[in-house]
């Protein structure tokens, strides 16, 4: 296996204070990819997300851990981080990870969305290969939302 590498300064912000990526797996039926929303954690040295058992992303990686992750910044579209990695489960009988994510979130004290008898995993990404480009070389930064604020006449 590669050397573990790590999330660069210059992209740090994106993991920081970003709560949504695209994961992507690849399916354990087919082998074709499989991508899918989920809510991101960034504990200062890995992303971690949370997902049921029953998910065909669990399955998935139980099959075959190699995993993608994609974060878009929402403050310059033009900015974004892909985590290349494997994917290390740990269960999380309590859903306590869930919950905590779901309070930092949204301020409720209890997620209530898992179906009865629900079981949840963490899903840390261990880096291999991290890639941190900006679209156009950064040339289309005046096009995003945050710039276009920031420029409107008085």
């Amino acid at each position: 296996m590669p050397p573990v590498t790590t999330i660069p300064d210059s992209h740090l912000d994106i993991v920081e204070q970003e709560y949504l990526a695209m994961v992507s797996t690849i399916r354990h039926q087919d082998g074709l990819i499989s991508t899918n929303p989920v809510s991101i954690d960034w504990d200062g040295s890995f992303v971690r997300f949370s997902t049921l058992k029953q998910r065909v992303k669990y399955r998935n990686l139980l099959a075959n851990p190699q995993i993608t992750l994609c974060i878009t910044s929402s403050s310059d579209t033009t900015r974004y981080i892909e985590i290349r990695g494997t994917a290390e489960l740990t269960d999380d009988p309590e859903g306590a990870f869930q919950q905590a994510m779901w309070k930092r979130f949204t301020g409720e004290d209890k997620f209530t969305y898992d179906p009865p008898g629900a079981e949840r995993v963490i899903v840390k990404i261990i880096p291999l290969k991290v890639s941190t480009p900006s679209l156009y070389g950064g040339q289309m930064t005046k096009y995003t939302p945050e710039y276009a604020q920031q420029s409107e006449p008085e």
